[in-house]
């Protein structure tokens, strides 16, 4: 499987600093693998630029815009630690110790054009082990905002999925029994 969009934008960052280096020997290096890197993801800005806001919100990024308009990236902590950590074949959630009484309900409405999306996202719902009650409403106790947002951007769906947080409902307790949670 490929990597996520929001992975591959943290690798580039990250590169960057290695780059930033080599670009002493060769000044035209920074902006060669730019347009490597547009040219690869047949780039699109707003799409670029909402996903680099997301990962600003995730405190994965710095964005800094200069007075000439450039803008420098800096890849935080957090963000090193996100590059190594989102590898959708391994991908798991994690279960902690102890419920927080949460429910975690995702739904979808993908456009019919985006099938493949909509169908790989399902599966890996699945594999991931979220509760199916509709054909495109998944259930899970436990945390898994992260993961939603790397899957939605990775198969560019991000803005068709919503995560609600449920803290009860009708049959609750049958599900409770079925992912052993008290």
């Amino acid at each position: 499987m490929k990597d996520s969009h929001t992975k591959k934008i943290l690798h580039f960052v990250a590169l960057a600093g290695g780059v930033a280096a080599l670009s002493v020997a060769n000044p035209l290096l920074p902006r060669q693998l730019l347009r490597e890197y547009m040219r690869a993801k047949k780039f699109e800005k707003n799409k670029f630029m909402q996903d680099l806001k997301r990962l600003q919100k995730r405190e994965l990024i710095d964005i800094h815009e200069a007075a000439d308009g450039t803008i420098r990236l800096r890849l935080k902590a957090g963000g090193k630690e996100a590059v190594l950590k989102y590898n959708l074949e391994t991908m798991t959630l994690a279960r902690p110790k102890r419920w927080d009484g949460t429910w975690r309900l995702v739904m979808f409405d993908i456009p019919s054009h985006k099938n493949t999306a909509r169908d790989a996202l399902r599966r890996k719902l699945k594999e991931l082990d979220f509760y199916q009650l509709q054909k495109s409403v998944f259930l899970s106790p436990f945390p898994c905002e992260k993961e939603i947002d790397a899957l939605g951007v990775f198969w560019g769906v991000r803005d068709h999925i919503i995560l609600m947080y449920v803290s009860r409902f009708e049959g609750e307790e049958k599900l409770k029994r079925v992912f052993g949670i008290e």
